[in-house]
């Protein structure tokens, strides 16, 4: 930690804000889904496309299944049921005569046991966007919500295939050295000598390989059920009796991507890839590897008529009091954050205990002074990242809190939040919906 990290362990007290509340049409659907139940926490089975659709192959369904699924689950009322996965186990079970009388159906009750069935309706597709509706039939039946059209990119071009073969091979390789397996932790793939955007991507692709290895005929009709989990923070740095997988990307000098992958059971490595070349030109991503800051800048999801940061200077001088000016839509619910070269960052609002006070205002105000705080005086030279979430709405519960944990308050310095835990904030934060986010860099000389 340095710089501008250790000026904000000193902080004051905020001024007042006003809210408002945005929705986007899963949420809004959402909404009218708890309606039709009447309970705001909602358990839904999932099934997804018909079977029978020609839109999307298999695998692109799939993919869009676990996006809405992740999507509903970033809400913090979801909760969901596997009922795509019980229907397909009577379908495996009937057709070779192995289920009970009675089981199946009972089974596919208890899957549906929820408050709603969400079907995948009015498929579309242009170039690399799906389109479709969810469909909600409540429980009961006398309520249907149906939403309006949801787009979601999908892969298309050779290189995901060519991405995917590689992931499948060592899921299969995987299955081969420990034919018991029973769970899997994913951690981050990491970039060599620094962090790059196609992690993130080739972590998705390793996650629907062993989806489908999880929904294969062989544990399907077995019973041999395999719980895919996303390690913890600090989680991928210890030695774990669950199996964990290690996955590297790099980008050499003529422009080359290169992955590697492993699992590991403890200090034993299993089923290792070894490098391969790999086309990421279908994953969407930037393969450009970045020291952490520039990467954070780079991957920001930034509407800068929705909100934004400028300093009063760039660079500042030595001496100089911080200044901040961040400009957005009166209301809007700010999270903020100074991150450090080196992975860690500290919180700097909201400030625990005065939480409804880090409203933006109209016309917006400057950090620290406009919230209240004390005057932050850089005396001395380093590079951070002042960074700030905005939303109208509320934060999921359990991230709001988690991020609270972190922050200041009158009488208690922020945390130091470790690497693992800012990615994962990183990755959590840009997944709710309706977020935006606003960066930029605070240099001293």
């Amino acid at each position: 930690m340095s710089g501008l990290l250790r000026s904000l362990l000193v902080v004051g007290l905020l001024v007042t804000g006003g809210g408002a509340a945005r929705a986007d049409a899963l949420s809004t659907w959402l909404d009218n889904v708890a309606a039709c139940s009447g309970k705001r926490d909602l358990s839904l089975a999932v099934v997804g496309f018909d079977t029978g659709q020609q839109v999307l192959s298999r695998t692109q369904a799939d993919e869009v299944r676990l996006a809405i699924e992740s999507r509903l689950q970033s809400e913090g009322r979801v909760r969901l049921a596997a009922s795509g996965d019980v229907v397909r186990i009577k379908t495996l079970r009937d057709s070779l005569n192995l289920q009970k009388p009675g089981e199946a159906e009972a089974q596919i009750r208890r899957a549906f046991d929820g408050d709603a069935s969400v079907f995948f309706a009015e498929p579309s597709r242009q170039e690399d966007k799906a389109s479709f509706r969810l469909q909600a039939i409540a429980k009961t039946g006398d309520c249907k919500a149906t939403s309006a059209p949801i787009e979601i990119a999908i892969r298309t071009k050779p290189g995901v295939v060519d991405v995917d073969q590689v992931m499948s091979r060592a899921v299969e390789n995987l299955v081969r050295a420990a034919p018991e397996l029973k769970r899997v932790d994913i951690c981050p793939f990491a970039a060599a000598s620094g962090y790059s955007a196609c992690s993130a991507a080739l972590g998705e692709r390793l996650l629907l390989a062993l989806d489908a290895e999880s929904r294969s005929d062989d544990r399907v009709l077995r019973s041999r059920p395999l719980e895919i989990r996303k390690a913890a923070p600090g989680q991928c740095a210890a030695s774990s009796g669950e199996v964990t997988t290690r996955g590297r990307f790099a980008r050499d000098r003529d422009g080359q991507s290169w992955m590697e992958l492993e699992f590991r059971r403890g200090d034993a490595v299993l089923a290792p890839t070894g490098r391969n070349r790999i086309p990421v030109e279908g994953l969407g991503c930037d393969p450009a590897v970045r020291p952490f800051l520039e990467h954070v800048a780079a991957t920001a999801g930034s509407d800068r008529a929705r909100l934004a940061l400028l300093p009063a200077a760039s660079p500042f001088m030595k001496g100089r009091r911080l200044d901040v000016r961040i400009e957005g839509k009166a209301g809007m619910k700010l999270y903020c954050w100074v991150l450090d070269s080196d992975g860690t960052a500290s919180v700097v609002l909201p400030v625990r205990g005065e939480e409804n006070k880090s409203v933006l205002r109209a016309g917006g105000q400057s950090y620290p002074y406009g919230f209240g705080l004390t005057d932050i005086v850089l005396d001395a030279a380093f590079e951070n990242l002042f960074a700030c979430f905005g939303m109208e709405a509320d934060l999921p519960a359990a991230l709001r809190q988690r991020w609270l944990k972190a922050a200041p308050s009158a009488s208690d310095d922020a945390a130091t939040l470790s690497p693992d835990e800012v990615l994962d904030l990183i990755e959590k934060l840009r997944a709710v919906p309706g977020v935006v986010e606003a960066t930029a860099p605070i240099v001293v000389r």
